[in-house]
């Protein structure tokens, strides 16, 4: 019996083993499949969320850009003015006369402008296929008016030689302005000279930069914005904790192959982006959007850690309620079956054992309609069928025996006919020697006379 409940204990605890094996492969599977597809969709719902994070900051700078630009083409009226609208220039002297007076290195107009609005103004003539100053208000550190400077090839000077106006955002002595390049024409139609002013916009910039610095990704990740100029290695920070107006290239030489994916992704998505704010991000990744007007990059770096740390924190919540589940559930589990299962089979093994022991006084009950049910049924009707074949074999016993008895009194009987039967024989043997004797003499006494006879008559 010890060994019968031990086994009922074993196969208990093996199908509840076995059950929970099972359950817990199954809820790891779906537990992997559901960290799979939250990490994915927190990290798209990160992505989207920086993403519009990032194209705020660039939709700003642009309002900002727009709006200066549209200053500045306000405020280039009220300097044209000053100017007569065809203008004279005699190319051999380099001399530049408007309303008959000459404009070179005549400082009123452009010091009235600097005073009046805290920017900067110069008016350029021509000089063969080029432009340079002739009056302006822009002073060098040791306060000399930068006269007799070329414009510096670009976009301005193209546009200039064409007829066309420019527009634009530039750094004169670390400042930045926006610039607003006029072409003037002399009679014939011929550029002969550029009107130029520049809108202080620090405060928009000293705004935009704080824009950027108060933008944060988590712990440790933020924004910065690149002017990429003409190319990588012209590349410069326009915003940067450490490396404002720094070229990239320079204060990141080992970031090239980042920003090289960054400057060719078609997302605007790096996975493996380069640590630039510094701090201690780790793994970060990086999106970037950028500005309509200047093609600035808004770059937001975020590190996947920090933006994946409340996944985890849930997925490890789901698997701490999965294991309590699955321990919950293996308690149940060992509890029914030890009650459905286990107990019915020992309380069977036990009824099964008296029967091998020879006791079928004990019947079976049970109110299970299950297998186990099934089992004890069957067992009970074996039981019964022993009984009914116990009193068969009693009955035929007793036949046996009452037969046996009589077969023996009969035995008896018949010994007893046999032995007078056998004294009889004995007694008629007896006689028959005696008579076989009485014949025998009687035929030697016949035998004697015919001899005798036979004598007498010879």
């Amino acid at each position: 019996m010890a060994v019968s409940a031990a086994n009922n204990r074993s196969v208990a605890r093996r199908v509840t083993l076995l059950a929970i094996a099972l359950v817990a492969l199954v809820l790891v599977l779906v537990g992997l499949a559901i960290s799979v597809l939250t990490e994915r969709s927190t990290r798209a719902q990160v992505v989207r969320s920086v993403g519009d994070t990032a194209q705020s900051v660039a939709q700003s700078l642009d309002a900002a850009d727009a709006t200066n630009r549209e200053l500045v083409q306000l405020t280039i009226k009220g300097f044209q003015r000053n100017f007569e609208a065809t203008m004279q220039l005699d190319e051999g002297t380099g001399e530049l006369r408007s309303y008959g007076a000459m404009v070179n290195e005549d400082y009123s107009s452009v010091d009235k402008f600097a005073s009046e609005t805290g920017g900067i103004a110069s008016v350029f003539a021509r000089k063969g296929n080029d432009f340079v100053t002739v009056t302006t208000s822009i002073k060098n550190a040791e306060g000399q008016r930068l006269m007799g400077t070329p414009l510096a090839s670009g976009a301005a000077l193209e546009k200039a030689r064409k007829g066309e106006a420019h527009v634009g955002r530039m750094v004169v002595g670390n400042k930045p302005y926006m610039g607003y390049y006029l072409p003037s024409k002399d009679a014939a139609g011929k550029v002969i000279a550029l009107l130029f002013i520049g809108n202080d916009i620090s405060v928009f910039e000293g705004m935009f930069e704080k824009q950027v610095a108060q933008t944060k990704f988590f712990e440790n990740g933020g924004a910065y914005v690149i002017d990429p100029r003409g190319s990588l290695e012209e590349a410069v920070f326009v915003a940067h904790p450490t490396a404002r107006g720094k070229k990239v290239l320079e204060a990141y030489p080992q970031a090239r192959g980042f920003f090289e994916a960054l400057a060719s992704t078609p997302e605007g998505f790096v996975r493996d982006a380069a640590s630039v704010l510094g701090g201690s991000a780790s793994d970060p990744w990086a999106l970037v959007r950028k500005t309509k007007a200047d093609g600035w990059w808004v770059v937001a770096e975020v590190p996947d850690g920090e933006a994946l740390a409340s996944q985890l924190q849930v997925v490890l919540a789901v698997w701490g309620m999965m294991a309590v589940a699955v321990a919950l559930l293996a308690a149940g589990i060992f509890m029914m079956l030890r009650r459905s299962v286990s107990e019915p089979l020992r309380h069977l093994t036990h009824a099964i054992t008296l029967v091998a022991q020879g006791d079928l006084t004990q019947a079976f009950h049970t109110t299970q309609r299950d297998e186990i049910g099934a089992l004890v049924q069957e067992v009970e009707a074996m039981r019964q069928r022993y009984l009914q074949m116990l009193q068969q074999v009693r009955t035929a016993v007793d036949s046996i025996t009452t037969a046996s008895a009589e077969i023996a009194s009969g035995n008896q009987d018949l010994s007893g006919r046999t032995e007078q039967t056998a004294s009889s024989l004995a007694e008629t043997a007896q006689s028959m020697e005696q008579l076989t004797a009485t014949v025998r003499q009687s035929a030697d006494a016949a035998r004697q006379a015919n001899q005798l006879a036979g004598s007498a008559a010879e």
